[in-house]
């Protein structure tokens, strides 16, 4: 009987941490936003979103967490446009830490 109660505690947890309901498509895409600004901070002609279409352009929900994919501008481009923006995709888990992020 104790270990039946054991076993179904074990499951419902892991079920939960799976699902995790507390992450969600919106807390997902701004930890990665978050993540990628802390990462440039401060770096001169550095990364960031400051360019049209740039941001997040895409988040899908995985096992264990989310796939993020987000487009963004280095340094001093010629102009604005998408052939000069670069792409790069970031895995936040259920338990909101991202990788997947390359630091300069």
């Amino acid at each position: 009987m104790r270990r039946i109660v054991v076993i179904s505690i074990v499951a419902v947890v892991v079920a939960l941490v799976i699902w995790a309901p507390w992450l969600t498509r919106q807390v997902a895409e701004d930890k990665v936003m978050d993540r990628f600004n802390s990462i440039w901070e401060g770096v001169v002609d550095g990364c960031g979103f400051d360019c049209k279409g740039c941001g997040v352009i895409g988040a899908e929900r995985t096992w264990l967490g989310y796939k993020v994919e987000i487009e963004y501008g280095c340094g001093l481009i010629p102009e604005d446009s998408p052939q000069y923006h670069q792409f790069d995709q970031a895995f936040v888990s259920v338990f909101g830490i991202v990788t997947g992020l390359d630091a300069p």
